[in-house]
């Protein structure tokens, strides 16, 4: 077998030995084998620890996984080189999280100067309970209320509102997360960003971007990640979001920047003793991720123009969305719906009065398009 084909980014493809279908009935093979599910919760692909088992295994006996110390050198050293070219920076360092990565990003770039300004909807902001300013006295200030953005204006303006207050402060570092989870991974506005971004370095103050699904991004904009990364100082991109691996997180930025952060990383609790699990998993996905995506989203138009042939189910994208798409559904009983589809093996996140919504991802891919509407249909038909 060939090891394109080994636990290729989105299982087998569909109609393949692994993939029993029957077509004319509009049902899958039912199995508790995960590599025959298709679910529309996450961003990569949810592997099982069997898989994680014989990925790895199939790694080692390749020669492909060097041992780390400390999450210092072999396959994670290999990890950062191979995350800072694709992010045009010098320099990667790897973190167990993507929360530490922001943390210890805004931290280092803000020095003296406290204030970090932050989209109101960041994760940074509300579902890190509090860390930098618990852990390292920075003072975090949203802009652009229930918004995926705010503007060079809401810039100015608190600059101009910080410099007029009695006591002296200044604002070290903007941060722009892009997707924005919050707001269903829809886009800041690479115009936004560089308009930031040359007040940013006229005004002396860092940037920073937490492009956790920046790939994502990358792959419905047809810009590579590295265009985003020239407007930032530093970069933080997910490990196990896109690239499956059980965790960790690339902080990329000049050598100048990550040359001691090990030591702060330490600091924080995040030199963990082995890590080459995580950066072994990742760097193999890598490689395959921009065709595998690619492949997913065309699939997924072809379910969506198959499904809505049925009046009841209406796609509905996002503006400036990126891989999360909403389906108005027509019917009573929406809960009965998910239920049903789970039992073929099919996941969605909860619904509302009115629909789902479906994160596309490499899953997809096990499944012909014309037959998962089939399924979507029939479980509607029974709910």
């Amino acid at each position: 077998m060939k090891r394109r084909n080994f636990v290729k980014l989105g299982g087998a493809v569909a109609g393949s030995s692994l993939f029993p279908l029957n077509a004319h009935s509009g049902e899958r093979n039912r199995s508790d084998d995960y590599e025959k599910r298709i679910d529309f919760l996450y961003d990569g692909i949810d592997l099982s620890p069997s898989e994680y088992t014989h990925l790895l295994s199939k790694l080692v006996d390749e020669g492909k996984v060097k041992p780390d110390n400390y999450s210092n050198g072999g396959v994670v050293a290999e990890l950062e080189e191979s995350f800072a070219k694709q992010l045009g920076k010098d320099s990667a360092v790897f973190m167990p999280t993507g929360t530490m990565a922001n943390h210890i990003a805004v931290r280092e770039l803000a020095k003296e100067k406290r204030r970090v300004i932050v989209q109101e909807q960041s994760h940074l902001y509300n579902d890190c309970g509090d860390c930098c300013q618990t852990l390292s006295g920075l003072n975090l200030i949203p802009l652009g209320k229930d918004s995926t953005s705010f503007s060079l204006e809401e810039v100015e303006q608190l600059i101009a509102k910080t410099q007029s207050g009695r006591v002296e402060t200044q604002v070290g570092v903007i941060m722009i997360e892009s997707p924005v989870r919050r707001k269903y991974d829809t886009m800041f506005g690479t115009d936004r960003i560089k308009a930031i971004a040359n007040y940013a370095q006229k005004n002396n103050i860092k940037m920073h971007m937490d492009g956790a699904r920046l790939f994502v991004e990358a792959a419905h904009t047809g810009v590579k990640p590295e265009y985003y990364a020239q407007y930032f100082d530093t970069i933080y991109t997910s490990m196990y979001k896109c690239f499956n691996a059980p965790s960790g997180a690339i902080l990329a930025g000049s050598k100048q920047f990550t040359e001691k952060l090990y030591h702060t990383r330490r600091m924080f609790g995040g030199g963990l003793p082995a890590s080459w699990p995580n950066a072994a998993i990742a760097l193999h996905y890598a490689q395959y991720f921009e065709e595998e995506y690619q492949k997913s989203w065309k699939n997924a138009q072809l379910f969506f123009q198959e499904v809505s042939k049925d009046e009841r189910f209406k796609p509905e994208y996002f503006e400036n969305g990126t891989h999360v798409v909403r389906i108005n559904i027509t019917h009573p009983n929406l809960k009965g719906f998910v239920t049903k589809l789970k039992e073929q093996q099919i996941t969605v996140g909860s619904p509302d009065e009115k629909g789902i919504r479906l994160k596309i991802n490499p899953t997809i891919n096990r499944e012909v398009p014309k037959v998962l509407a089939s399924i979507f249909i029939k479980c509607l038909d029974q709910s």
